[in-house]
């Protein structure tokens, strides 16, 4: 029986979305529905479909289309894009919306009988029919594991690959970010990235081996098909031999851990090894770099964890553990922390009073889990494996705690004061237009500094109460921001202590759209910054102080005539001066689009006006000096 062909199909309304799932499942296919483009470029690199099905009507990603993206991603040139379009709502755009887009196939109506489905099957058969070789042949495979970020899958699966010893590409993906880890025989060979300052290029340029210009050849010549050592003499960089290969093994290992520490997004594993003649491939101790990625982004939160539940037994190394030592790369500090998980010490006593930093006995305790190490519920005679000759006391000393560092202290105790007199919000060091999941991450972020058992090997006898009263105010945070309502309800409450200067009542969904909007306009996405705009003045369309940013964001977008622009912001504006005919925003906005369009002595009136009304209006003295007086 053939496999089942994979199809992502990205669709933003809901009833479409569900029909077309049901149809294109009908047919055969196995459907990745999604209903954003954000999460299309996270399926689409990490599931790497037979097909894509995209609506023509899904918002822009920082200004460009989803389709864009993909045809831009390493295996987006060889998968079937079909554009769907609204004919079934009555809503067809038209062949005409999709002629900038680099898709096989336009439907208008995907719902008609024998419109969509004979049009993919034509198009993945012609597209199957092309013989993959290398990488591309690897990846048109279904890959044997995939899932969400979420949870840290990542350590469990790595191990696994290895223990059987497997070939293969792990790819991650998040947002428009995608990573690709390659393993031979279960360990990782090599490491590549979407983004410019993750690659090869990029880690060279960081650690001084380049300068910006031979970054940016070697980057050239790589996309040539030129192998990283040719690509580095035709910079002009001298780096052969074993200099070489060390680099290729600290970029590996550095792009590894960076994998590891991912919390967003999904990944998926192909079997395979046709990669190898396409990718420089270094040997590293196989599980090390879990090891290191570990201690380099997770928090120790995460890693307590998965010990809580043994905190009373009796942590004893396997035989596995001895066959394992070379690929775990321990150095001299681990290894004296592991020769003392003997079976006859208990897990608490052993990261309470044992050798090393808490934090890295904890970090290694939670790796040998994965490895190594197995508990007993009673003390066990010694193991067999190769350290297990060595003679080690039943019993550890208490740990003598050392003084906090005042530097340390000093910064906690400022820290520790900001966090109980700010707002939920400010605590948290959260703007007001966090979602629910960033609460979760600052709040576990900033709960996990001022936890105790951060500071265990310390003496925090005097802190102990503010960091308790920081821990009480970051759960009350916690519970009142992370629920919907519950925020909405303290947003109204912040909002009538607060002069946000509406003219009139606040409305909490159009403030927080604002706020989104505010954040887009610094990072210069203007389409996504009027889209928030738009839905604050549709949520408070009574609110002049609203109508000057969409204008602005509208005056500013990337694409149409300025002279277009400008009247489609000067309409935002003129509906505005009839709400609040004194809003000084609104007038100087105005003047600025005059002056861009060069009517000077239209510009400086409008800005004298709000000056004759408010004469310490420092924005319109500024505007002002901008065009002349």
């Amino acid at each position: 029986m053939a496999p089942l062909k994979t199809l992502l199909l990205a669709e933003s309304h809901p009833p479409t979305l569900e029909h077309l799932k049901g149809l294109l499942s009908q047919a055969g296919y196995t459907v990745r529905a999604v209903n954003d483009p954000v999460t299309a470029l996270e399926h689409f690199a990490a599931d790497n479909p037979d097909v894509v099905v995209l609506s023509v009507d899904l918002p822009r990603v920082e200004g460009a289309h989803v389709v864009h993206l993909i045809r831009g991603h390493g295996q987006g040139g060889r998968v079937p894009i079909v554009a769907i379009d609204k004919g079934h709502l009555g809503r067809a755009r038209g062949v005409s919306s999709v002629l900038d887009l680099k898709v096989n196939a336009y439907v208008s109506d995907p719902l008609k009988p024998g419109e969509l489905v004979p049009r993919l099957e034509s198009l993945v058969r012609a597209a199957q029919a092309v013989q993959l070789t290398g990488l591309a042949a690897t990846l048109s495979r279904p890959a044997v594991n995939s899932g969400e970020l979420k949870g840290h899958p990542l350590p469990a699966l790595f191990h696994s690959i290895y223990r059987l010893r497997r070939d293969g590409v792990l790819v991650v993906a998040h947002r428009g970010l995608s990573r690709r880890v390659y393993f031979l025989r279960g360990g990782s060979v090599s490491y590549d990235s979407t983004a410019k300052a993750d690659s090869l290029p990029g880690y060279l340029l960081t650690r001084n081996v380049l300068n910006p210009q031979q970054a940016q050849r070697v980057t050239e010549a790589l996309d040539s098909g030129l192998r990283i050592g040719a690509a580095l003499a035709d910079a002009g960089v001298e780096a052969a031999g074993e200099e070489l290969l060390q680099l290729l093994r600290d970029y590996n290992r550095d792009g590894v851990e960076r994998v590891l520490g991912m919390r967003e997004g999904r990944y998926a594993f192909y079997a395979g090894d046709e990669f190898t003649s396409e990718v420089a491939s270094v040997e590293v101790p196989p599980l090390a770099p879990v090891l290191d990625g570990a201690r380099r982004c997770f928090t120790m939160k995460v890693m307590a964890a998965a010990l809580r539940a043994h905190m009373g037994d009796y942590p004893v190394r396997s035989q596995e553990f001895g066959r394992d030592l070379q690929a775990m790369g321990l150095d001299t500090d681990d290894l004296k922390i592991a020769m003392q998980v003997n079976g006859r010490i208990a897990l608490k006593d052993l990261l309470a009073h044992g050798r090393g930093e808490l934090r890295m006995a904890y970090s290694l305790l939670w790796f040998l889990t994965l490895t190594g190490v197995t508990f007993s519920s009673t003390p066990v005679a010694t193991g067999t494996d190769v350290l297990s000759a060595a003679v080690l006391p039943d019993r550890i000393a208490p740990r003598k705690r050392k003084a906090l560092p005042p530097e340390t202290a000093a910064s906690l105790r400022e820290e520790a004061l900001r966090i109980i007199t700010r707002s939920y919000f400010g605590g948290l060091g959260l703007d007001i237009a966090a979602d629910a999941e960033a609460v979760e991450r600052a709040y576990h972020e900033t709960a996990m500094r001022f936890h105790p058992d951060t500071y265990a090997e310390f003496d925090i006898s005097d802190l102990k109460d503010l960091l308790e009263s920081v821990q009480d105010r970051l759960s009350a945070s916690y519970r009142v921001l992370s629920v919907e309502e519950k925020r909405k309800a303290y947003l109204q409450y912040l909002f009538s202590r607060m002069d946000v200067g509406r003219n009139t009542a606040v409305v909490v969904d159009a403030e927080i759209a604002l706020r989104r909007g505010e954040s887009a306009l610094k990072r210069r996405d203007f389409p996504l910054a009027a889209k928030a705009f738009e839905e604050a003045v549709s949520l408070n369309p009574d609110e002049p102080e609203y109508y000057p940013f969409l204008a602005w964001a509208t005056y500013r977008m990337p694409t149409g005539a300025p002279v277009v622009r400008a009247q489609k912001a000067q309409q935002v504006l003129k509906k505005a001066l009839s709400l609040g005919p004194y809003v000084e925003r609104l007038h100087i906005i105005s003047a600025i689009i005059d002056m861009d369009l060069g009517d000077a002595p239209l510009a400086r009136k409008k800005l004298q006006r709000v000056l004759e009304y408010n004469p310490y209006s420092q924005l319109a003295k500024a505007a002002l000096r901008k065009v002349g007086r």
